[in-house]
This record gives structure tokens, sequence and C-alpha cells, in this order.
């Protein structure tokens, strides 16, 4: 089974025959020696061994995408490697926002999907109604949290009432602009239950983000430009254009589609993943440091929230819509499938809602 590859370190990657070959890199631009060298720089899931020392030789059909948090050295030739076994490469930077990703030329297209995409984008009916549903989704998996910890935690009845009543106002919607304001409306209501969820005491009163000021706002942003991406690479499974999106604005440098399909799984994902952290005492105040208003995540913070992102990505669990066990990585590439036979007019489409 494939796996997606995460880079911690400044690294230079190279094609060596049929694998990729790591090099970390000391900051002066020296090869470290393998003392040096942390295992935890690089990451390929718990079922896939990373080889010891400086020189890492990775079997190239082992791997699905690389995350990279660390400056990479490559040239042109190493692109063609990853375009020819169709491997995404995401980019972020020291602070873990997104910077960009290369995504191989995709095998096949569909000037059909393209079109229906547009003409759902530019009529205000289609496109306010699956809009309604990316939004509904989210909503729905944000309520499967808060319901979970509902007398579990702390009693979030009232929370939970308020955001099912502006859930019944997302129905109503009659403009993108004023779907968003509702869409708002429930994360605020949403993020204001954190204090009663989290064991730990913190300070985190509404979404903040650039910069996020602190430690919950800056694991929020960092896990999901995670999302973003894996919804990315999902996508470009599919006939799907990312480049347009139906809740979010098409703008440059930006994929809204992929942003649209994330706001369902960052609940689910992220989300979880930050409540677990916390409340089980893995993380702490000491794994984040604090600079002219902007809260740090510690890389050993970073490279722990990634290792229970992909096992989270990975896990079996029953999809309600058919019964049958699947990752939350074939949930988001069903998702993407979905949404094309809704573009053709085969079925309507109905977003993933966890139990």
């Amino acid at each position: 089974m494939k796996q997606d590859l995460y880079i911690f370190s400044d690294t230079q990657l190279k094609r060596k025959d049929s694998t990729l070959l790591c090099e970390t890199i000391a900051r002066n631009g020296d090869l470290v020696d393998e003392e040096t060298c942390s295992k935890d720089e690089f990451f390929l899931g718990e079922n896939i061994i990373i080889p010891t020392g400086d020189k890492k030789y990775i079997p190239i059909e082992s791997i699905n995408s690389i995350f990279s948090f660390g400056t990479l050295h490559f040239n042109s030739r190493f692109l063609y490697f990853l375009s020819r076994f169709h491997i995404p490469l995401h980019v972020f930077n020291i602070n873990g926002n997104y910077s960009g990703s290369f995504m191989p030329l995709r095998d096949s297209s569909s000037g059909h999907v393209l079109l229906s995409q547009i003409e759902t984008y530019h009529d205000l009916e289609k496109r306010l109604k699956l809009a309604k549903v990316f939004a509904s989704g989210a909503a729905f998996n944000m309520l499967s949290n808060l319901k979970y910890y509902n007398n579990r935690k702390a009693d979030l009845s009232s929370t939970i009432d308020t955001i099912e009543k502006f859930g019944e106002k997302l129905k109503s919607a009659s403009s993108i602009n004023q779907l968003l304001g509702y869409e708002g409306n429930i994360r605020s209501v949403y993020f204001s239950a954190w204090q009663k969820i989290i064991s730990i005491p913190i300070e985190f009163y509404r979404r903040t983000t650039r910069p996020p000021m602190d430690m919950i706002n800056s694991l929020i942003s960092y896990g999901n430009v995670i999302v973003y991406s894996v919804c990315l690479n999902e996508i470009y499974k599919t006939y799907l254009y990312p480049e347009i999106g139906f809740l979010h604005q098409p703008s440059e440098n930006k994929f809204p589609l992929s942003y649209d399909i994330a706001e369902i799984f960052k609940p689910l994902l992220t989300d979880r993943i930050i409540f677990k952290l916390f409340n089980k005492f893995i993380l702490s105040e000491n794994d984040f440091s604090y600079r002219n208003d902007f809260c740090y995540i510690k890389k050993k913070a970073k490279q722990t929230f990634i290792k229970e992102f992909d096992d989270k990505l990975n896990t079996i669990i029953k999809d309600r819509n058919d019964e049958r066990n699947k990752t939350y990585k074939t949930i988001i590439l069903n998702e993407c499938n979905k949404i094309v036979k809704h573009l053709n007019g085969e079925q309507e489409y109905i977003p993933y809602k966890a139990y």
C-alpha cells in the first residue's frame, strides 16, 4: 500500500534508479552525518520502514505523495521522475503555511466535466445549491464532534441547539455571501465550545490566521493546509478541475474546489486530532513558542501532529452512506467521484457525514 512521505529537514532529493534518494542537508549546506540526523526527519507511515543514515533510499512505488516542511533541493529531472509515477509534491514554509504544489500531468481529462463545472459556477441557482451541500456537510460533522463530547466532558446542548438553528438558515440562503455568513456564524459558535472540550486550560476565543496568535489557532492552520493538500491529491485522480470551486471563489494561486471538499473533512481530521493531542496530554504549552504575536509550533510537535494525521487518514472506518469499511483517503476520493456524477446529472451530491 502506498503511503505519503513527510519531510521535516532541509533535504536534497534525487532519482537513484527506481528509488528516491533523500539526503539531509545541514544549515550550512554540508551533508550531515548519521549521528546528527534525527530518525524523525522523515515519516512514511507505519508499514514502510525508512532506512537509517544520512542517505535514505525509498522505493518510488511505495510513495503516494510528498509533503515537505523543510527546504528542498532538486532539479527538473527529479520532477520528471515524480511525474512519471504520478506523485504530487506539496511544499510548506517554515511556519507551516502552504507554499505551492507540483501536480503531475494527468493521464486523462474530460472537457465535458470542465464545461459542467463552469456552467454550474456561472448558474447562481446551481452553484448555490451545491455550495449549500458543502456547508451543510461541514456543519453536520462539526455537530458530530460536539455531540460526542456533550455530557462526556461538559454540557454543550446550548451550543448544539444554536448551530442547528444556523444550519436551518443555511437552507434558506439566497446568495453565496449570505451562505458564507451563516457558515461563519456556525464556526464561531463551534469554536466557542472548544474550551469545554479540551482538558488543559486554553485561551482560544476566536479563529485568527495571519498570524495565528495561540497554540490552538496554530494547530488548526497547520492541520487544515494538510487537509487541503490531501483533497487536492484526490481531485487529481478524477476528472474534476480544482481551480473551479462553488462555495469558495476561484482566485489566483488557489484551488477552491479542494477548499470546498476540505470543509467537510476538517472537523473529522484536524479538529479531532487536536482534541486527542491535548486531552491525552500528548502536547502542551511547552511545544509552542511566541514571537511578535505569532505562535509557532515547535518541530517535534509538528512531527507528532503529522504522525497522528497520517494514522487518522489511513484508519479504516465504516462509511454510513454504503456501510462499507474505508479509509478517509478513500472516502475523500469517493466525494470527488460523487461530485462528478452530480455535475453529469447522474445523481444528487450528498456529502459524507460521520457517525
